[in-house]
């Protein structure tokens, strides 16, 4: 039996069916830009919007 949880088990499904989804990174990138300091990224999963974030110059734990 699959559940929806399968994607999760396989780091490159999650990435191929996520990857295409940004509109959560803009506003992240909007959002930070506003502040300063480190950015705290709970639950970063393999990095869809960590990495953007990181390359735009902002520090992340």
């Amino acid at each position: 039996m699959l559940t929806n949880l399968e994607e999760y088990n396989n780091p490159l499904l999650y990435d191929d069916e996520n990857e295409q989804y940004t509109e959560d990174v803009a506003f992240l990138l909007t959002e930070a830009a506003k502040e300063s300091g480190i950015i705290l990224d709970l639950a970063c999963g393999t990095g869809r919007a960590t990495i953007p974030l990181a390359k735009a110059g902002h520090s992340l734990i």
